[in-house]
């Protein structure tokens, strides 16, 4: 499966846009975990792929920059209240669950890589880290460009992507890091 046909899935499965970008041009800034260490979503230290457990800034870009390009996909939903969080998470789960799918169909044609999603791991309803007990499901645990401090702005700009969609308009950024040696190796075949 080669970019073209990958891009074609990810929009039969519902994605408003998807393109890929070297992972050499996307940026980061460290500065950006101090949104997640100010715990609004109240996953700080909850959740095992979240910070600080899932690693440090420099860490976490090192685990991006590992792969050599990215598919960045994105989602615009209409909403009727941006302040309404109930409706907000509901259209974030929308575009987590299409990644998911999405990624689990590039795994059926052998291609295999890293997820990276729009919010927080939500594999289970409770993290484990809660508990002190190991996460249950490390397979499905998967880290949000917050973590990995991507500047998701500076991103959607580089794909040609809308960033800021309107009024009552929300936009959902996740990636799938394809490990090449995997994709190239299905080309050859």
């Amino acid at each position: 499966m080669n970019e073209t046909q990958m891009k074609e899935l990810a929009r039969r499965e519902g994605f408003d846009n998807a393109e890929f970008l070297g992972t050499n041009q996307l940026q980061f800034d460290s500065a950006l975990r101090r949104y997640c260490e100010e715990n609004a979503c109240g996953n700080y230290g909850n959740n095992y792929a979240c910070p600080p457990s899932c690693g440090t800034p420099g860490q976490m870009e090192e685990q991006v920059r590992r792969y050599d390009r990215a598919l960045v996909l994105q989602t615009i939903q209409k909403v009727e209240d941006l302040t309404d969080s109930r409706q907000i998470r509901e259209a974030r789960a929308l575009h987590n669950e299409r990644t998911w799918n999405l990624s689990e169909r590039f795994e059926e044609e052998g291609i295999t890589g890293l997820r990276i999603m729009a919010g927080p791991c939500t594999a289970c309803s409770t993290c484990a880290i809660c508990r002190k007990a190991p996460c249950r499901f490390p397979e499905k645990k998967a880290s949000c460009l917050s973590a990995y401090c991507i500047c998701a702005e500076k991103m959607a700009e580089s794909c040609r992507m809308p960033y800021w969609c309107g009024e009552n308009t929300v936009a959902f950024f996740s990636m799938f890091l394809p490990d090449d040696g995997k994709l190239k190796e299905k080309e050859e075949k």
